[in-house]
């Protein structure tokens, strides 16, 4: 592995459990950039949502994220939302290969039945799963560089399939 393997997607898609799996696979270590920001806000993420609000939770993690350089490859899983940051998604993209982990939204919905303490960034005045589907979906697309279908696969045949396609690259 020449660089790090970033993984994007919807809440509730597998990104942290893929990714663990991935790192140990791959004998590198694994960073979720959710620990990131609640290490360096020292509250749970929906608690920082909670008190500062979409914007600044928006801006910590854009932040966060901009300030990560790590010295060696790695599994990188990201936030849903880092995905609405044009610029942090580029740094992720010069870090590595970003893979697009892409659910199905029953999928989704079924994992995500704690929508109230998850941290899920939503759109302005709508808390519904489905617009930020719509949302967010097209900006995984653009800016990945490889998409894997995760319904009804077990981790490891995702992991496998993620080790596959990037070796290619």
């Amino acid at each position: 592995m020449t660089s790090s393997i970033i993984l994007t997607g919807m809440p509730g898609c597998g990104k942290s459990t893929v990714g663990k799996a991935l790192a140990r696979e791959l004998a590198v270590d694994f960073c979720d950039t959710d620990d990131l920001i609640v290490s360096n806000s020292g509250e749970r993420l929906q608690d920082t949502i909670d008190n500062c609000g979409r914007d600044a939770f928006l801006e910590l993690e854009r932040k966060t994220i901009l300030s990560f350089s790590p010295e060696e490859p790695l599994v990188i899983s990201t936030g849903g939302s880092v995905v609405l940051h044009e610029d942090v998604m580029m740094h992720l993209k010069e870090l590595g290969t970003v893979v697009f982990l892409d659910a199905d939204l029953p999928l989704i919905r079924k994992r995500l039945w704690n929508l109230d303490s998850r941290g899920i960034i939503f759109s302005e005045g709508k808390e519904d799963i489905l617009e930020v589907y719509r949302e967010r979906e097209p900006l995984y697309y653009r800016y990945s560089d490889i998409r894997i279908h995760i319904n009804h696969r077990r981790t490891n045949d995702i992991v496998r399939e993620i080790i596959r396609r990037t070796q290619k690259r």
